[in-house]
């Protein structure tokens, strides 16, 4: 196994974390530790964020000090013959382990053996047991393998997060020396340009191509974000040989179901506000989403703000569901079933009302289609789409309001 010992800023307060059961089959999760005394952890079972995790061989679990005291993680076996060993963790420092080989392992912190783990590490021989009994496992981020590369520019990277009204989060990254390039995406990587990847305890669930993303809703307690700075072909950047990223950790309250049980009114747009979207298939995979508005301004940083005419942000359904909120031009939509589908963008005011014009929802809708060959390919990803207005360029489908 090998493991490597980071240093990584935590931006957020910790409350504390419930230990539940983890997911199988995700390359790599994390585990977020808040020291405390024997009494208030098992009281109130926030002190190990995941105390079973399911992994397969090869993947890999990061600790992740989030309390105010350093800890040391160990397996309680003599130093020669121990798997796990962190040495002293101080406060928002990480310990990285893989697990090349199957089994079960128990962890638990030297100065508080109170605060346990368990981790199951799933083999092949375990994947052929599942397949003949017809159970399958999948990646549900569609998410494939990175490499590292070492930028060529100095970056910086920072991360803050905070609570969205009616739930989710509202990530906002800030970096220096750094371009987004969504229209470069899958390309050749260029210095100092790309796009960013988004994990919520170690699972990547989505790309960010702006510095403004949001997530949707999480079940309560803490959990772990991390955004990495990646290359447009998609490598992981590193400096030093240490990853190019930022890390935070926020707790999410239990939702108030009563206080947003009715939406806001709409609000007046203007005859020229419109949205034009294009979908732009992705050779790894889905769909690269473009939103270009006229007389609207995405505005990320004001969203739960009171109205400002003329900004907000765009909420995107695929057949009529909802996927994502987007402060952004651009966004990666992922896997959809083969056959025909609509993806529909409408316009919302920075609180949360949507606007009309004439009476009618400021919006635009295209339509996809997948063919079956092609979905859930790489990972669950489809790759091509059609659609029935027109077809401009390779795999480009347009829809657009007035």
């Amino acid at each position: 196994m090998k493991s490597t010992k980071i240093l990584v800023a935590v931006l957020a307060g910790l409350l504390g974390v419930a230990a539940v059961s983890s997911y199988a089959d995700h390359p790599q999760v994390t585990i977020s530790l808040t020291p405390a005394s024997e009494d208030e952890c098992a009281a109130t079972s926030l002190c190990v964020s995941l105390s079973e995790v399911t992994i397969d061989t090869g993947g890999e679990i990061i600790w992740s000090n989030d309390g105010t005291t350093p800890v040391s993680i160990t397996d309680g076996k003599s130093p020669q013959d121990s798997a796990i060993n962190s040495g002293t963790l101080n406060p928002g420092q990480t310990y990285a382990l893989k697990f090349e080989e199957s089994g079960e392992y128990h962890f638990s912190l030297v100065s508080h053996p109170w605060m346990t783990g368990t981790i199951t590490v799933v083999g092949d021989d375990t994947h052929d047991d599942q397949a003949e009994h017809g159970e399958t496992t999948h990646d549900e981020s569609g998410d494939h393998k990175h490499s590292l590369a070492e930028a060529e520019t100095p970056l910086g990277i920072d991360v803050d997060v905070a609570i969205a009204d009616g739930g989710g989060l509202n990530v906002h990254v800030t970096t220096d020396g750094w371009r987004w390039a969504p229209e470069n995406v899958n390309g050749e990587p260029i210095p100092g340009e790309g796009h960013a990847h988004i994990y919520v305890d170690g699972v990547k669930i989505s790309r960010i191509y702006g510095p403004y993303h949001h997530v949707g809703a999480l079940e309560p307690g803490s959990h772990h974000i991390r955004v990495t700075l990646n290359a447009n072909n998609h490598d992981d950047l590193t400096i030093g040989g240490l990853p190019v990223e930022a890390s935070a950790v926020v707790v999410v309250p239990e939702h108030d179901h009563g206080a947003h049980d009715h939406d806001p009114d709409p609000v007046t747009g203007t005859a020229s506000m419109s949205v034009d979207v294009v979908a732009n298939k992705d050779p790894l995979g889905g769909f690269n989403l473009q939103v270009i508005p006229t007389d609207f301004v995405l505005s990320g940083q004001n969203v739960d703000r009171d109205h400002t005419q003329g900004e907000g942000y765009a909420i995107v359904t695929i057949d009529g569901e909802h996927h994502a909120r987007l402060y952004e031009q651009w966004l990666k939509i992922p896997a959809l079933e083969p056959g025909t589908h609509t993806i529909t963008v409408s316009l919302y005011a920075n609180n949360h009302a949507p606007y009309h014009w004439d009476g009618e929802p400021i919006e635009a809708s295209i339509m996809v289609h997948v063919p079956e060959e092609d979905g859930h390919m790489d990972g669950g990803d489809g790759h091509t789409s059609h659609d029935d207005d027109h077809m401009t360029g390779d795999g480009e489908t347009h829809g657009s309001s007035g």
